[in-house]
């Protein structure tokens, strides 16, 4: 017998029969050792009913086919057979399983095994892009107030997920009723008309009032306008960026001149009017006119006072000293040019 059986196995039929066996043997063992030690269904109760006469999945636990069919796979129409009105969600392409793509797959939304006490439907959408599906982003409604996980229906009632059936005032009414009153008095009801969910102001053309260019696109709209205040924000640079310690009273505010929006440092002159060449005997060192700060540049510091009177025999003392209000780039005056 054993040499009927070694001579079988060296046919070509035999060896397919031997591989066969080893591979139905392997898969065996394989689903076998998956069984018994995958992690435990969810024992939560989501909701006030049973369903197919169940208040958890965990009570089905050993009864594998109520949602899996061969090989350990997830079947919608199984799940379906207790979930009825997803069902009749996608049946009727209403509701959130009827407008959300790829809801025959409930395993991409709702991972199961992973302990009694998951909540396989708060915030289980991890393979859905909110942003993309809604364009409303939802970076800032994970949490409540309160700090607890929010799901669909914080903002969606009565199992409608379209823009219509979307309630945002309940929620931020009841955490701040005044300031709610006179937002809603004075922009209206229609929040997602502003807000996408990303703490900005969606449809908003914010360059009108300051352009949120360079370093400035990546700032929290409430480090400009804080307590939300938004109308008479100052635009100017000073109101938000204190003075440092380098300038020391040295550069005044004219921070243009010096500073972009692409960042704060580094600093570059690009607005300087009177030709740093003065005089005509090469670029002047930066304290050479301006001996105490860069915001005075008193020109008798090279410019004798007594020459200057000699020169200009027709001016006072005061219009004298006053010299940018002929030479502004530091070359001779119209009527001196004129009169050479």
């Amino acid at each position: 017998m054993l040499r009927k059986w070694i001579t079988l196995l060296a046919t070509p039929l035999g060896a397919g029969a031997s591989l066969l066996m080893i591979t139905a043997v392997t898969v065996g063992s394989y689903i076998l050792y998956a069984h018994a030690n995958i992690g435990p269904l969810t024992a939560v109760h989501t909701g006030e009913t049973t369903l197919g006469g169940y208040n958890s999945h965990a009570e089905f636990q050993q009864e594998c086919t109520h949602c899996h069919g061969p090989i350990h796979c997830v079947v919608d129409n199984r799940c379906q057979s207790c979930h009825v009105d997803v069902a009749e969600q996608r049946a009727e392409a209403i509701g959130l399983h009827g407008l959300l793509p790829g809801t025959s797959e409930c395993q991409s939304c709702h991972l199961e095994h992973q302990g009694r006490e998951t909540q396989i439907t708060i915030f289980a959408f991890n393979n859905v892009d909110h942003t993309l599906l809604a364009d409303f982003s939802l970076d800032h409604h994970r949490t409540g107030y309160d700090g607890l996980p929010l799901n669909c229906e914080s903002c969606h009632q009565l199992g409608q997920y379209g823009p219509e059936a979307l309630d945002c005032a309940t929620c931020h009414s009841d955490h701040a009723p005044e300031f709610m009153s006179e937002h809603q008095t004075q922009y209206g009801v229609d929040c997602v008309g502003c807000h996408d969910g990303h703490d900005r102001l969606a449809n908003f053309d914010h360059d009108q009032f300051f352009p949120l260019a360079g370093g400035h696109t990546a700032v929290a709209c409430e480090d400009c306008h804080v307590d939300q205040l938004y109308a008479g924000t100052p635009t100017d640079c000073a109101a938000c960026h204190a003075e440092p310690e380098l300038h020391a009273g040295q550069f005044g505010l004219a921070c243009a001149r010096c500073h972009g929006d692409a960042a704060w440092s580094p600093a570059q002159l690009t607005q300087h009017m009177f030709p740093l060449d003065h005089g005509g005997n090469g670029r002047l060192e930066c304290q050479s006119c301006h001996v105490i700060s860069y915001t005075q540049y008193p020109c008798d510091t090279c410019h004798s006072p007594t020459d200057m009177a000699a020169a200009h025999p027709e001016l006072t003392a005061a219009e004298i000293s006053d010299c940018l209000s002929c030479h502004p780039t530091g070359q001779l005056a119209e009527d001196d040019i004129l009169a050479n």
